[in-house]
């Protein structure tokens, strides 16, 4: 049984029976009881875990005993183990944040990259849990005794931290205090990722960390847990914002940065009507030690509108002479705001590319080892993953025709955001439905559509079947001399003519010719 170092019982019956009514708990709450598919795969891991048999739970076994999938079934194809698991993950926290959390006997965690759930029991568990360590397991008697004193000590250190974090209501206030420069280390090499206005650390649908709220001061915490955020797949971190006027001092070894700066406007829902979309309502500036970024910066308009996720990148940025690089976000009208930080470090110049895998759930790395991300800042459309590869034998290599087995379809966008500068835009594409291999009939003239970069025609009733000679073959279009908008984003946009519109795989990456 996985259980944390305060594992224990609830002082009224086994652990087991505590597990299990917190488990009945949890599967009652608003954010389960609307997901069948969660509620089934959570129970089916707890009393898996329960029966000693957590060391089981990989994906392949999840998959053929919870969803039914063939023994055989390639995981590079089915991603419904780990969609449902990253949902779960997600309902867990919404469940314990709206309700508190301090005055529960244990509460259920799904750790990332794990399907094995781990039991934290509250303090007042601990003798209880010593009695059945001894009672149960007498052969373990001094290790497990020495793993409980240990656990002790740390606990006067973790405990609150860990149950004040699950307590408060929604929305979530809290005030801020200045952050002391003495009090704080550099961060370790490599990228730096801050979920603004949250007390807990996250991990995104590419596998990336983010850290909690660190290096501010001034302004004020918000959590809005329930609002839905488009163009991403990670609403969490547009969720929690800091608003007000504030800074942020960040200790950065010397060298260059890529900035990301997160907003979303989920604030000025009274400001909307049928007579205005809500623009004008917050404009604030940010600066970068002193020099601006965003002059008289509104997110509404920015994102073309409320709930929108919203993304500026910045190139260039290097720590003061002090070390720290300082954020400023002054408040013009209304208050001015942010939802996440994003610090990667480049060589000068430069900024690093983005891949896109077009309905994919999750990053991948092909074969020349490039990561691909997540379906990401896509609005509109439907993700689609095949159970089988559309790619005709011979006309691709194996593991790269992997990223032609998902797609978006339909009507849709993407706004990706990058840096001031010119850009290659590669668009690749499969045709995997239409075809006498395929499931719909039909071949060339099937499907038609146009797709525009920031308003311009990049293609005009293009045929896949058509430009790649056939069904299951793969083709791509790319694209030089590609500048933002104003906006700092890069919009795709793809219009269907006939049938619907599709795209495997985006890829975008500074113009060097």
């Amino acid at each position: 049984m996985r259980m944390s170092a305060e594992h224990g019982g609830n002082g009224t019956g086994s652990p087991d029976e505590a597990v299990r009514a917190e488990l009945n708990r949890i599967l009652e709450s608003v954010p389960f009881r609307t997901s069948k598919r969660c509620s089934e795969f959570l129970k089916y891991v707890v009393e898996r875990t329960l029966s000693g048999q957590s060391s089981n739970l990989k994906e392949r076994l999840v998959g053929i005993e919870l969803f039914q999938l063939p023994p055989d079934f390639d995981t590079s194809q089915h991603a419904i183990v780990r969609v449902t698991a990253n949902e779960v993950r997600k309902r867990l926290a919404q469940c314990y944040l709206a309700d508190g959390g301090s005055h529960l006997p244990v509460r259920i965690d799904l750790p990332p990259g794990s399907y094995s759930p781990e039991f934290k029991w509250r303090p007042q568990a601990r003798e209880t849990q010593v009695k059945e360590i001894i009672t149960e397991k007498p052969k373990h008697f001094m290790p497990a005794l020495i793993a409980v004193v240990v656990s002790l000590a740390l606990f006067g250190v973790l405990a609150r931290w860990r149950w004040q974090a699950s307590k408060p209501t929604l929305p979530i206030v809290a005030s801020s205090a200045p952050i002391q420069s003495a009090q704080v280390a550099l961060p370790q090499e490599g990228d730096l990722r801050i979920s603004v206005g949250s007390t807990n650390p996250y991990t995104d649908r590419n596998g990336r960390l983010w850290a909690p709220d660190r290096f501010f001061s001034g302004g004020t915490a918000v959590i809005r847990s329930t609002e839905k955020i488009y163009r991403t797949l990670d609403p969490d971190i547009y969720r929690g914002l800091r608003v007000g006027d504030f800074r942020y001092d960040i200790p950065l070894k010397p060298g260059f940065y890529e900035l990301h700066l997160h907003f979303a406007e989920t604030g000025l829902s009274d400001s909307i009507s049928m007579e205005s979309s809500g623009e004008g309502q917050r404009i604030f500036q940010v600066t970068a030690n002193g020099k601006p970024l965003l002059e008289f910066f509104d997110v509404m308009a920015d994102a073309a509108g409320a709930n929108i996720a919203d993304e500026r990148v910045f190139r260039d940025i290097s720590p003061a002479a002090d070390g720290f690089l300082h954020l400023s976000f002054t408040s013009i009208k209304g208050s001015a705001m942010l939802s996440g930080i994003e610090l990667l470090p480049v060589s000068e110049g430069n900024v690093r590319p983005v891949r896109i895998r077009a309905g994919w759930p999750a990053s991948w790395v092909d074969g020349n080892r490039l990561q691909w991300r997540a379906d990401s800042y896509f609005l509109g459309g439907n993700a689609l993953i095949r159970t089988k590869n559309p790619v005709a034998e011979g006309f691709s290599t194996q593991p790269d025709a992997a990223i032609y087995a998902s797609e978006r379809w339909g009507h849709f966008s993407y706004s990706v955001p990058v840096a001031e500068g010119r850009y290659r835009v590669t668009l690749r594409f499969c045709e995997g439905h239409y075809g006498k291999h395929n499931t719909g009939v039909g071949g060339a003239g099937s499907r038609l559509f146009d797709v525009y970069c920031n308003g311009v025609a990049l293609l005009k009733e293009f045929d896949i079947f058509k430009q790649a000679g056939g069904e299951g073959r793969p083709v791509y279009r790319t694209f030089y001399g590609i500048r933002p908008t104003a906006q700092g984003k890069i919009v795709l946009t793809f219009v269907p003519i006939k049938g619907m519109a599709c795209v495997n795989g985006i890829e975008i990456a500074e113009d060097t010719k």
